[in-house]
């Protein structure tokens, strides 16, 4: 299939790349078909990708490389499944104070290419953790 993208221009990704989302992204409620699109193979880095709106995609990361310590607690929807979870990124102007949302991550079912956005609650987390918070401690020291 020809997806038309923003970021990339068109480009060709075979109908099995396509993720549905079964509960969709607060905000984009009429958005729910979307893919991955990895820039290098060895990126933190992920765009999600709008199959409907080609100025829509999100920057993506893998969380536990950023907050090892990261903890996301799921209901029993989620057991024995292969997911895998991503947060959405806020870019700074200065991508060293750019963050990520960490109450809402992105759970996606690796085999049904099922997706949602999860709300944490009662969670320590918030929608703007520094991912390179070493570096922002020193430019905001220095």
């Amino acid at each position: 299939m020809l997806v038309r993208t923003f970021l990339f221009g068109d480009i060709e990704v075979g109908e099995e790349y396509k993720i549905i989302f079964t509960s969709p992204i607060l905000g984009f409620e009429e958005e729910r078909e979307f893919i991955l699109i990895k820039e290098k193979d060895d990126s933190s880095f992920c765009w999600l990708q709008s199959l409907k709106t080609p100025e829509l995609a999100f920057l993506l990361a893998d969380p536990f490389i950023f907050f090892p310590e990261y903890v996301v607690e799921l209901d029993e929807t989620y057991r024995d499944k292969n997911i895998v979870i991503y947060v959405i990124i806020t870019l700074n102007e200065n991508f060293k104070l750019s963050t990520a949302n960490l109450v809402a991550p992105i759970i996606i079912d690796v085999e049904s290419r099922e997706a949602s956005q999860v709300i944490l609650e009662n969670s320590p987390y918030t929608t703007r953790h520094y991912i390179f918070e070493n570096i922002v401690q020193s430019v905001v020291a220095g």
